[in-house]
């Protein structure tokens, strides 16, 4: 099957591209002046938090300088006491969060040898802090990045997309379920964050894999103070596979589910109903990657991918469909 194969080989390399940029290790990315150098010795205290979400501070230098350093709310050049960014180090800043990072202070970091950069390392740089770079005062229309999906994203997401629920892998019949430690249905294979309420005492009772697929996603784990993985591995893809063929399986299953059979049913055939085949095909690479198929992405997948399956299935051509949207380059990465 050439798209299929196409697929994956895409994937490969996106994944390859995005294992080469993530520069997991200083060594690995020499730093291209002083701020950098600043941004990547802070990076093991801060970063777990501050890649992703609303303050992704450590996504990038731009982020951090554009963030960060020449904003006078954390940074006041030439003034470190009243530095913001020093008050969290040193922990006495005002406000809901006085101490950066949160659970361990900065000096028990230092003391353990967890990051090297000292606070006075860290004043020394603020006095002498270098003027903003000229891209700072204008956008960079070149400028363009591409990540892969948090494991986060891509639990929460591919439930959306697929019509599942937290129903469709655990047991609720106990009226309080949401408030005690996740009891999941085995041959599921469920996938969840450790330190995610309830689940967050880790017995899942017949499926205690769930918070092992979701480290080799690339979870990170605030409570063992373990940081995203943000490059994208065997471990991940192999995890990813798996994954998306077993919940595209529960979504094509679900009854009155109509995330992946929109505009067809399991009756409906390429000879007994084309048009409609065609058209839940389109609505589906739409909804899962977000963008409609060229006319010849939509004619190879239906020929290499549904046809093939449609053969033994319409249940396995479906799912085939699925999981192989799942595994392409444009919905693992944003």
């Amino acid at each position: 099957m050439s798209t299929l194969r196409s697929i994956l080989r895409a994937a490969a390399l996106a994944a390859l591209a995005l294992t080469v940029a993530a520069c997991p290790k200083n060594d690995d990315c020499p730093p291209t002046g002083r701020n950098d150098e600043i941004r990547l010795a802070l990076a093991p205290a801060c970063e777990g938090c501050h890649i992703t979400g609303n303050k992704p501070f450590f996504a990038s230098l731009t982020a951090f300088e554009n963030g960060l350093v020449y904003d006078e709310r954390y940074v006041k050049p030439g003034d470190p006491e009243n530095s913001m960014l020093i008050q969290m180090l040193e922990g006495n800043a005002p406000g809901s969060y006085p101490q950066m990072p949160p659970g361990q202070s900065y000096g028990e970091l230092i003391a353990n040898g967890h990051v090297t950069l000292t606070i006075e390392q860290v004043k020394a740089w603020i006095r002498d802090l270098p003027p903003p770079p000229a891209r700072l005062e204008s956008p960079d229309p070149e400028e363009f990045n591409v990540r892969r999906l948090t494991a986060e994203e891509m639990v929460v997401t591919l439930m959306d997309q697929l019509g599942l629920t937290l129903e469709d892998f655990v047991s609720t019949s106990d009226p309080n379920w949401r408030n005690k430690a996740y009891v999941v249905n085995g041959g599921k294979l469920f996938v969840w964050p450790g330190d995610w309420a309830p689940g967050i005492s880790g017995e899942y009772v017949s499926d205690s894999r769930s918070v092992e697929r979701f480290d080799a996603l690339g979870g990170g784990n605030s409570l063992l103070y373990r940081k995203r993985d943000v490059g994208f591995g065997p471990s991940a893809g192999q995890t990813l596979v798996q994954m998306s063929q077993a919940w595209c399986v529960r979504a094509v299953d679900k009854k009155s589910n109509t995330a992946v059979l929109r505009y067809v049913t399991l009756a409906d055939t390429s000879s007994k109903n084309p048009d409609a085949v065609q058209k839940n095909l389109r609505a589906l690479y739409l909804r899962m990657l977000g963008q409609p198929p060229s006319d010849a992405e939509a004619k190879e997948l239906y020929e290499q991918v549904y046809m093939p399956l449609e053969a033994q299935s319409t249940r396995l051509a479906w799912i085939g469909v699925c999981a192989a949207l799942i595994r392409h380059p444009l919905w693992i990465t944003y």
